[in-house]
């Protein structure tokens, strides 16, 4: 039996752990215990304005992304969102969004995070769009009086303290961005390689003890 742990940080509007999706429900299907950390990456001081830069970046590094995973940017992503004059990328209502379903386990906390990315990265939706986001999270099963926490300043708390914990992690390891992808082996805390399965999702071991890290 693997007794081990492993850490899969991410954040929903992030392009890479977008990328990285399929390698992550990989895992979350192996036999080890798994924990899903939203990081709340994008935020003030660093919520860009697509107009700013960002936008440009991201429309520069979409076609490396696709090749290298399999995933798809759509056309309404770009148009919407990359090349907006007042998009501003904000994680906030995603990480709160993560954290209301947190206590249910990786799987309802990434079935969220599918039909979040497919949204954002498919429908071009805004990381801004508290609706569309509460539908979300009620079309997964959350009750409306609780997908109306959304915004409040007790969940927002909620959120960070689960950012805080991912930072901490990724800090013991040095590494400084999403997706990271962590084994935990009481206190040994290594970085798991999960891009060696990048377009081959159904290469990542059913024994994660067989996985390489970094």
């Amino acid at each position: 039996m693997f007794n081990e742990k492993l850490v899969v940080i991410y954040d929903t509007f992030c392009g890479w752990c977008y990328g990285a999706a399929p390698v992550f429900d990989a895992l979350v299907d192996t036999d080890a215990e798994v924990e899903v950390l939203h990081r709340h990456l994008f935020q003030a001081p660093y919520a860009p304005k697509m107009s700013d830069g960002k936008g440009a970046q991201i429309l520069q590094t979409t076609p490396h992304v696709e090749a290298l995973t399999g995933q798809v940017f759509s056309d309404a992503f770009k148009d919407n969102i990359a090349r907006s004059e007042t998009e501003i990328l904000e994680s906030g209502l995603s990480a709160q969004a993560a954290a209301l379903v947190h206590d249910q386990g990786p799987e309802k906390e990434f079935a969220l995070r599918h039909r979040l990315e497919t949204l954002h990265f498919g429908v071009g939706m805004s990381s801004a769009d508290r609706q569309a986001i509460v539908d979300a999270l009620i079309a997964e099963g959350v009750s409306p009086e609780r997908a109306e926490r959304l915004g409040t300043p007790e969940l927002e708390a909620e959120a960070a303290a689960l950012a805080k914990r991912a930072r901490s992690l990724m800090a013991a390891v040095g590494s400084r961005g999403v997706p990271t992808v962590l084994k935990i082996s009481g206190d040994h805390v290594t970085k798991v390689d999960h891009q060696a399965f990048y377009g081959r999702p159904e290469a990542v071991p059913a024994d994660p003890s067989e996985l390489s890290t970094l």
